[in-house]
């Protein structure tokens, strides 16, 4: 299927919020101009439409990106004289390169899609998934699609559109979503329900900053299970909140006079500890709807697989490695054995024979030659 950046667009004003979803800050080491500078950049180059090659090709390419910037504001941005600006800005800007790289040509695609028209209709399902070896790649588009999906869907829907329901598992694995906020906040209006999953509220934390407290405050019903992490059970514990027991309080007085006195108690006590956090058995959670909360445990459900998990788009995108050749040893033949040679014995006062090599027939061995013994002339 066929996507492209540029046919998400309906405003020219749209092409900075599309870069905005893709050039987020990785860490915090790098300051708000080496990310705000790619996407005022990216966000020009999309206004000349073109498609996901085309991109790649600007961004490989810096005198093509200095000649589309040429004239307009953005050139002192990446302007040579200073060459460590420059260059840290190209290289934020080559960052998506490949993520873009991933995607199909219109001749390879069988049909198109974008999040502009499937708002219209909001017919069937999406499911957006990757492999864990490309995830890190398709981290960039992945965050796109969500957040262009998102801002599509803030508006209300007409009376012939129905809700949309977005599942966002596993939500510390995206980059910054910008428009999740502006959903999660505004989610009355569009009526869209929003199902959040994440391990615990440090990695929200982490990537939306403050945002994260106005954002988990939202949700209606939550769901917890066990975590052993004592920063994370104390933070369930207090979200489940709190409840005030009344003890009737009796004293004995004993003396001249014996006596009770009742008294009442008021505490204000944690409803569930954060060690009953950490304790939960496997498959048990707490749930909490408004003033209501309920503990609760579930089965996992054997759903048979009718339909593949995930289906592969090119097989050409595989490295294909030629078999290395062997090189053949040869083997060497085993050597002869030696046949010992017989020395006649020779006597003391005799004189020694000087061994004398004859001109016989070579043995089969060419490294060997027959000697003889012989008297000395």
């Amino acid at each position: 299927m066929h996507w492209g950046p540029s046919e998400e667009l309906v405003r020219r004003a749209e092409a900075r919020t599309i870069a905005a979803s893709l050039f987020q800050p990785t860490n915090e080491r790098k300051g708000e101009f080496f990310i705000e500078s790619p996407q005022k950049i990216f966000a020009h180059l999309l206004l000349d439409l073109p498609t996901p090659q085309q991109l790649v090709n600007w961004m490989s390419h810096p005198e093509e990106i200095d000649h589309r910037v040429k004239n307009t504001e953005l050139a002192s941005l990446i302007d040579p004289s200073a060459s460590q600006q420059r260059s840290g800005v190209l290289g934020s800007l080559s960052l998506i390169a490949d993520s873009f790289r991933l995607l199909p040509t219109k001749e390879e695609a069988k049909s198109e899609w974008t999040a502009r028209e499937w708002s219209k209709e909001r017919k069937g399902w999406i499911f957006i998934t990757s492999q864990p070896a490309e995830r890190e790649a398709l981290r960039p588009l992945h965050s796109l699609w969500i957040d262009m999906l998102v801002l599509r869907l803030l508006s209300a829907p007409k009376p012939e559109q129905h809700p949309v329901w977005f599942v966002l598992d596993e939500l510390a694995s995206l980059q910054k979503l910008p428009q999740l906020h502006t959903a999660i906040t505004e989610n009355r209006k569009s009526r869209n329900p929003i199902v959040l999953g994440f391990q615990g509220k440090a990695q929200l934390e982490v990537i939306y900053g403050h945002l994260a407290e106005v954002m988990l405050s939202q949700p209606a019903t939550k769901i917890f299970l066990k975590t052993t992490e004592p920063n994370a059970a104390e933070w369930v514990s207090r979200a489940i909140g709190k409840v005030e027991i009344e003890r009737m309080k009796e004293t004995h007085f004993d003396g001249s006079r014996s006596f009770r006195n009742f008294s009442l108690d008021r505490q204000t006590e944690p409803l569930v500890l954060d060690s009953e956090i950490s304790g939960l058995d496997n498959l048990h959670a707490y749930l909490k709807h408004g003033n209501y909360v309920a503990r609760f445990s579930f089965s996992v459900l054997d759903i048979p697989a009718t339909k593949l998990k995930f289906i592969e788009r090119l097989k050409d995108d595989y490295i294909v490695r030629e078999p290395k050749k062997e090189t053949p040893v040869k083997e060497t033949p085993p050597p002869e054995p030696s046949v010992p040679v017989a020395v006649p014995a020779v006597d003391a006062a005799k004189p020694k024979p000087t061994p004398v090599v004859k001109a016989t027939k070579k043995s089969p061995d060419k490294n060997q030659t027959e000697l003889a013994f012989g008297p000395r002339i």
